[in-house]
């Protein structure tokens, strides 16, 4: 990486708070049109003022002779280590940086103001703030105390939002949150429901992960979203660390690219499932040890065989790049032409590592499959017939980056960086090796993109993770002088301009993650349990079945007592099915219906109507007519509980006249 001058440091930043700015700008109108307010009549053109004022002096500031003085400034501030009011000084300045930014999100911008641009900029100047104070308190250079600025408090945002979801709440926090824990569950049906139940044919190895707490009877509900939480924190970190161990780096490098690796990973983001392959594959894939190379990606195969389909070739994939990084083609003792090597010798490892990575995922998929003792087989494939919605892979009002966009900004900073530091030097990689690895990532790009846009995704960047991964690893490698070059050995790749995007890029996605902890109303939420628990004990005591469509994770915690579970039609399944038109699953659902099976059901509130636009318009639509509507033309809403959407059903008198949901 390219040493950092003062002079460069500030020219940065200050080009970074002009573009932040002006995206301020768009979004703070956009905000003011959106609430209806009359803009120059409101206290919001003073916030418009602060933005515009950074713009002209940002611009005025980049003359030269103006940015000299402060250059001059900068370089010429001198620590003093027995000065203690300096380092008291500098402290005050960290602590109140840290708190502004905490202070500014939550309690003025809050639900006000939620944009990530304005409070993107607020971070901006909090961090030179801080390192303005670090500066002081350590007497070192710029850029390395605002890089380390700024990624720890991005680890720190991002650990804490995913500890905000513990909380004892009984009931899901957004879609069927609560009720994943449910199919984790299915793991050790027999104990907790009595019968035996299949495992689950959607995210096995995520649920498998979920379920270990199940190890210990009687833990609740809030110490599952814990563990959830530490899944998500622990295994990017593992991955994280893992990355940094192979790229050899040393001192505080490899503090702060091990945390910008923490960052990276959870921008798309890359499911904590996933990054049990890329431990495997990176702690245990070494070019001097084949057979351990092979043994690794046949163990990380296995994991991405019981994960998703897409998943399959992953740890292969990750272990042929490792062996074309660090392998040359062209040994640096033979003279040979430029594009002479070992020939067909160099790739019979790449070779073995993909043919024993998919096929043992294919088996590893095909055996669990066979134990889960799922009936209807076809649920795994259910993602092959669900359709494509290409929109999403541009702006949309369910991904407002959209997928393509989106991609662009988090994965264009390495690619700069990797343009930067082959410049002059790709010749100093056979070309089979360039293209090995441009192949690698296209076809993990591509694959990413259409997966992306199956009906049920396309809301964020997680189905482009083997991708970013792909692309952490080459970079990295680069980065770290782990690549061998062929013929002449190389000492080092080149350098790249300082990257502020790949380090600020990440912030984007860490920021949204200030928020308060969840909280409730303990008193509706406890009423609501008790209701329930009358209303279902009585249809149960009466010999009806109570089909919960959503909320088993009362079952499952016992918030509900002696209630038999009816294990068919939970509502992520039903949603699985309903975007793949599964036919004979969705009709055997009809006929329980019509045949008023279930003396209650217990679901979310339904509509006939379907949504015209907003987020996820095509999924409502496949809800609503297959799933949605023929539960209301069979059962009507009798009471709604008040501390979540969650009604209760029970069978329409008569035998009306329901609408086929196949028929055109």
């Amino acid at each position: 990486m390219e040493t950092v001058t003062s002079k460069k440091f500030l020219q940065t930043f200050i080009w970074s708070s002009i573009l932040l700015s002006g995206f301020a700008i768009v979004q703070t109108i956009q905000r003011v049109n959106e609430l209806e307010i009359l803009l120059w009549h409101s206290k919001w053109v003073f916030l418009l003022a602060i933005f515009f004022l950074n713009i002209a002096a940002g611009a005025f500031l980049l003359r030269w002779a103006f940015l000299k003085r402060i250059i001059r400034w900068m370089d010429g501030l001198e620590f003093d280590p027995a000065n203690n009011f300096k380092k008291l000084f500098g402290l005050a300045l960290v602590v109140f940086g840290f708190f502004l930014i905490w202070a500014i999100r939550l309690f003025f911008f809050g639900n006000i103001l939620p944009q990530l641009m304005p409070i993107f900029w607020v971070f901006l100047w909090a961090s030179l703030l801080q390192t303005f104070g670090l500066k002081l308190m350590t007497g070192f250079k710029w850029y390395p105390l605002f890089t380390a600025t700024i990624l720890l408090q991005g680890l720190v945002y991002q650990i804490y939002g995913h500890l905000t979801i513990i909380t004892d709440y009984p009931f899901s926090i957004g879609y069927s949150e609560a009720g994943r824990h449910y199919y984790a569950s299915l793991f050790y049906a027999k104990s907790l429901y009595g019968m035996q139940l299949p495992y689950p044919f959607l995210h096995p190895s995520r649920y498998l992960l979920m379920s270990l707490p199940f190890l210990v009877d009687g833990l609740p509900l809030w110490f599952h979203r814990m563990w959830q939480s530490l899944l998500w924190v622990g295994l990017t970190a593992a991955s994280a660390i893992m990355l940094i161990r192979r790229m050899r780096l040393k001192g505080w490098m490899n503090f702060l690219v091990m945390a910008w690796a923490f960052l990276y990973f959870l921008q798309g983001a890359v499911y904590y499932h996933l990054q049990v392959c890329v431990i495997l594959v990176l702690a245990g894939v070494s070019v001097k040890h084949p057979w351990r190379s092979l043994l690794f990606v046949f163990l990380a195969s296995i994991w991405a065989g019981i994960s998703r389909v897409n998943w399959l070739p992953v740890p292969a994939m990750l272990g042929i790049a490792i062996y074309v990084l660090e392998t040359p083609l062209v040994d640096a003792k033979r003279v040979e032409t430029p594009l002479a090597g070992k020939g067909w010798r160099y790739w019979v490892h790449p070779f073995l590592l993909g043919v024993v990575g998919l096929g043992t995922a294919l088996a590893a998929q095909f055996v669990y499959i066979n134990i889960s003792g799922n009936a209807n087989v076809r649920a795994f494939g259910s993602s092959f017939t669900s359709d494509l919605l290409w929109n999403r892979l541009l702006p949309n009002s369910t991904f407002p980056l959209g997928i393509l966009p989106g991609i662009l900004i988090v994965s264009a900073p390495l690619g700069i960086a990797l343009y930067q530091m082959l410049r002059g030097k790709l010749a100093s990689l056979h070309p089979l090796r360039s293209l090995a690895l441009l192949a690698l990532l296209l076809i993990l790009f591509l694959g990413g993109v259409v997966v992306s846009t199956k009906i049920g995704g396309g809301g964020d960047l997680h189905n482009m993770d083997a991708f970013l991964v792909m692309l952490a690893l080459i970079t990295t490698s680069f980065f770290a002088g782990r690549v061998i070059g062929d013929g002449e050995p190389i000492q080092s790749w080149g350098n790249f301009q300082w990257g502020v995007a790949a380090l600020l890029v990440p912030l984007g996605f860490a920021l949204p993650q200030i928020g308060f902890f969840h909280s409730y109303d303990r008193v509706n939420a406890e009423k609501d349990i008790q209701r329930l628990q009358q209303v279902v004990s009585e249809a149960v005591a009466n010999g009806g079945e109570v089909l919960f469509v959503t909320e088993r994770q009362l079952l499952t915690f016992d918030q509900l007592k002696n209630i038999p579970l009816i294990p068919e039609y939970e509502q992520i399944e039903l949603m699985e099915m309903a975007m793949s038109r599964s036919r004979d699953y969705l009709e055997q659902y009809y006929s329980d219906l019509d045949n008023r099976r279930f003396a209650l059901i217990i679901a979310e509130e339904q509509k006939f109507t379907q949504q015209k636009k907003g987020a996820f318009v095509e999924e409502n639509i496949a809800w609503v007519r297959y799933i949605g509507a023929p539960l209301l033309c069979a059962y009507k809403p009798v009471e709604t509980l008040t501390s979540t959407n969650v009604q209760i059903f029970e069978p329409r008198s008569g035998r009306p006249l329901c609408k086929d949901p196949f028929a055109e």
